[in-house]
């Protein structure tokens, strides 16, 4: 999200079944998103058939998915508390369930694995 920190990266490759972890900063927002039938050459150029964020890379630098794109997004440390949901307001394209892992209360997961449409 525009005034967010940029976090170590922007686009990557995640293989089926795999996890990625990341740290963000307290007050960071933002949103992730999967891509598929991606086709990028060896020096990282090209596009995805759904997600596609527009920048020709697999690294996004800033921009946004383009529908349709299963959203996860997450507002970390406002006010004490953090925030996190599954969007389908940008349409469906892979399924995606958040859960929390650590840190105290009773944080529920939460997703969607099928189009509802």
């Amino acid at each position: 999200n525009a005034g967010s920190p940029k976090l170590d990266s922007t686009g990557f490759e995640l293989p089926k079944y795999s996890s990625r972890a990341f740290q963000a900063p307290t007050g960071w927002s933002g949103r992730f998103w999967g891509r598929t039938a991606c086709n990028f050459d060896g020096s990282g150029s090209g596009s995805c058939a759904t997600g596609d964020c527009g920048s020709g890379q697999v690294e996004c630098n800033g921009a946004g998915a383009a529908p349709p794109a299963t959203l996860a997004e997450f507002t970390l440390g406002t006010g004490g508390q953090d925030f996190y949901d599954v969007s389908l307001v940008d349409g469906y394209n892979l399924p995606v369930i958040v859960e929390a892992n650590g840190g105290s209360g009773m944080c529920a997961s939460t997703g969607c694995v099928t189009d509802l449409n």
